[in-house]
């Protein structure tokens, strides 16, 4: 396979593995579980519970329990921290005190989604979602084509920018079978869009194709073409593909809500289909000018011959959500809830990206070749959740100030949680597309009432594991070093409901 054109394809991997967020927008590798307000402030521990309009995301056959009208709006920043220390970097480089930051240029990803519920009658419901269940940012483009070669980001050859973005809109239907049992069925159309950008030409490539050592000859012609191609590759002017590609699918969103109202607990199911998404996109390339190999190239074979911009098609999977939930009211006058996820990422196994320009106008191969294929083998993720939620304690203070602190503690639920999420990236594929790891999340949150409306919010505090990436095949590509990464998550939600809940207290 073109060494150059695997550079390229990893960066697509990238752009498309998006929902994340960010961050990256963080939860296992590319998936973004971190939506809902009040869900959150418990972890995520919300299968079970679903009592508001964000069970269209969290399980859908919570709807079937919501009376009247619901109308849920919600907003996540993530700030994530990234830092990429390389173990070997090239001679000469000039690695930051802290690292490489891969950190996004602006300061917060938000995030938005939007929810709505109608109880039609005692035993159907209606709802739609919009939502981005998986995204990606990453950013390590910290540096200007003008800069010393030596102050660059030492792993720009495996990519440098990507984006990922992943949204569902879901009509829903939910029905109570029993006065304590529903389920929910709903189906998405999801779209799907990718960025992607990383350079050309590294000169520490010990595997270089075919087409880049013929190259190489006809420029140091008599020399050992690997030894032509090192000094080739030096002396090019580094390059830079960027890549944009879409598709339109459809998914698919379950769930089982069971209410045992005399011991006040809850079990919940809740299910979201893997999407396979058919991308068409374009892909475009650029060199700097001012390298003095150029002169030296055949005149009819370029980089613009050899690097034609063109229309691409790629197939990317994201995974299914399978989720079972448990949760006990009036505990200690709150509520508990304990939730375990599993996302099968091992149905992402590859990424194969097709180039349509393979041939110049002289029939002769270009540097694009037909049919380009990324291995990454990604296993699959687990996630725990707990969290509790209790209703604020009622404040006895005297005074004006007193008097502000009762008002807000009234009517108003606090919650906290911790969430260990599983990362489904093995050690080779760790790099800056993916400097992801498993991590350990606390949450804490609140809601306050105030008439028909709820206004929620929450923080989450994400510590990742410290990874160090020693892989063989790696080294070349400058991605084996120690990652480091931290994010922080605020969320806020609003929500308007006509006939509040059935009995629950929120």
């Amino acid at each position: 396979m073109n060494k150059i054109a695997r550079s390229i394809v990893s960066v697509a991997l990238a752009g498309l593995l998006t929902c994340s967020v960010t961050q990256r927008l963080e939860a296992s590798a590319f998936a973004v579980n971190e939506l809902g307000a009040r869900a959150m402030g418990m972890a995520g521990a919300f299968t079970s519970i679903a009592d508001d309009a964000s069970a269209l995301f969290f399980n859908p056959a919570g709807i079937a329990f919501l009376d009247k009208t619901n109308m849920q709006m919600e907003a996540l920043a993530v700030n994530g921290q990234f830092h990429f220390t390389p173990t070997n970097p090239p001679p000469g480089t000039v690695v930051p005190a802290k690292g490489f930051s891969g950190a996004i240029h602006q300061p917060f990803i938000p995030v938005a989604s939007l929810y709505a519920s109608h109880r039609l009658n005692e035993k159907w419901a209606i709802g739609f979602g919009a939502f981005t269940p998986n995204g990606l940012a990453s950013n390590f483009t910290n540096f200007n084509d003008g800069d010393p070669a030596n102050t660059k980001f030492s792993g720009r050859w495996a990519g440098t920018r990507a984006k990922l973005e992943q949204y569902w809109f879901t009509p829903t239907v939910a029905r109570r079978i029993t006065p304590n049992l529903a389920i929910g069925v709903g189906i998405a159309f999801v779209h799907t869009h990718i960025f992607l950008q990383q350079s050309l030409f590294n000169p520490n490539d010990d595997n270089p194709t075919s087409l880049s050592l013929e190259l190489a000859s006809q420029i140091f012609p008599g020399v050992d073409p690997k030894l032509a191609y090192a000094s080739f590759a030096r002396l090019l002017p580094e390059g830079r593909h960027r890549a944009a590609a879409t598709a339109n699918k459809y998914g698919a969103t379950a769930g089982l809500l069971y209410k045992n109202r005399e011991h006040k607990f809850n079990i919940g199911i809740n299910y979201r289909s893997h999407v396979v998404s058919h991308l068409t996109g374009k892909s475009a390339f650029a060199f700097n000018k001012n390298s003095a190999v150029l002169p030296f190239l055949p005149k009819d074979r370029g980089l613009e011959v050899l690097f034609p911009n063109q229309a691409i098609r790629g197939t990317f999977t994201t995974p299914g959500l399978y989720a079972l939930g448990f949760s006990k009211s009036e505990l200690m006058g709150g509520t508990f809830g304990v939730d375990v996820k599993m996302q099968d990422f091992s149905r992402f196994q590859d990424f194969p990206i097709n180039f349509t320009k393979n041939t110049d106008a002289k029939g002769r191969p270009t540097a694009t070749g037909p049919e380009l294929r990324l291995n990454f083998q990604f296993r699959n993720s687990v996630i725990f959740a707990t969290g509790y939620e209790h209703p604020m304690p009622q404040l006895k203070v005297g005074g004006f100030l007193g008097g502000i602190l009762a008002s807000l503690a009234k009517d108003a639920t606090i919650r906290a949680g911790y969430s260990y999420d599983k990362s489904p990236v093995p050690e080779w594929s760790v790099g800056p597309l993916f400097p992801d790891s498993s991590r350990n999340s606390f949450t804490t949150g609140l809601t306050k009432k105030h008439g028909s409306f709820d206004m929620s919010m929450y923080y989450q505090a994400m510590f990742f594991d410290r990874v160090t990436s020693n892989v063989t095949q790696n080294e070349a590509q400058g991605t084996n070093g120690i990652y480091k990464s931290y994010a922080n998550l605020l969320g806020m939600g609003m929500r308007w409901r006509v006939g509040g809940h059935d009995g629950k207290v929120q």
